[in-house]
């Protein structure tokens, strides 16, 4: 296999993230510097080769931005940086669906869109559910969002982290409505509360099309996703900016360490987690 590093979770904001004040900013500039600096990797020295970028998510919620204006950053970073960057477009489906979502095809074709991300949190959302109401509401805000995703053939990221809207487990009805869907757990909801990582396990070990992403993972809870689901079903993340690239990508590598530090994972695996996996979810050439 090709070892090759990929960050699959990063944002990118050329002013104050507006809703969460991280800041003064974190520029496609300072994030290619990140990426090209050294990192230790079982040994060896490597580089973070590319990222799947975001637009820092308070753009997408306050003050009424069209999907297109709560993305101009990320897009115009792309076209400056089109063979190491690709595009998470996050999805408000309270004002971006259904009539904006006709710009994703192209942005697939000419801007590099690999992936689809929805935050419950930021949008004030429950996921649907198995009863008709409420989720007759929710099915019709995000459905479309899993329908667009098949017909572009991408993976949908969904943040975990916190109540009411954001716990594992209230993703197993839209993975079993959306079996083909492959679905990334973003920080497998250990961001606010480290042990829902455990019920994110659960959910991945019985969904097929569940992928957990491992920012703000605790090395215990790390060892047991790997115990439980496999190198293979596991997406190494930074969540940069705010989270530290160089410290997130150190947790998951050290799973090469032989127990009780780490697992005794192989070269192979490890790079499974830091690119391989999110290069086959997200069909990006290594």
């Amino acid at each position: 296999m090709t070892y090759t590093i990929i960050d699959s979770h990063a944002h990118i904001i050329p002013q104050r993230e507006p809703v969460w004040g991280w800041g003064p900013n974190f520029t496609v500039d300072r994030l290619i510097a990140m990426l090209d600096r050294d990192y230790e990797v079982m040994g060896e020295t490597k580089h973070i080769s590319k990222a799947v970028v975001m637009t820092g998510l308070g753009l997408t919620s306050i003050d009424q931005r069209s999907m297109l204006e709560a993305h101009q950053y990320p897009l115009a970073s792309i076209k400056q940086f089109p063979d190491r960057l690709f595009l998470n477009a996050v999805i408000n489906p309270r004002n971006y669906v259904p009539d904006q979502l006709f710009m994703l095809k192209e942005w697939r074709d000419h801007n590099n869109l690999r992936m689809l991300k929805i935050h419950p949190s930021m949008h004030n959302y429950y996921l649907p559910g198995y009863s008709p109401f409420p989720s007759d509401v929710s099915r019709k805000m995000i459905y479309p969002i899993f329908e667009e995703a098949t017909a572009l053939d991408v993976p949908v990221m969904i943040h975990m982290g916190e109540t009411p809207y954001a716990m594992p487990a209230q993703i197993a009805p839209i993975a079993e409505a959306f079996p083909k869907v492959p679905i990334v757990v973003a920080h497998s909801g250990s961001n606010n509360i480290p042990a829902n990582a455990n019920d994110a396990i659960l959910l991945a070990r019985t969904h097929a099309n569940v992928f957990l992403g491992t920012s703000w993972v605790q090395m215990p809870e790390l060892v047991q996703m790997y115990y439980a689901i496999g190198a293979l079903k596991m997406v190494w993340e930074s969540d940069c900016s705010p989270q530290s690239m160089p410290q997130n990508l150190r947790m998951v590598t050290n799973l090469h360490l032989a127990a009780p530090l780490g697992v005794g994972a192989s070269k192979d695996e490890i790079y499974r987690i830091i690119g391989g996996n999110i290069a086959d979810l997200c069909h990006i050439d290594c």
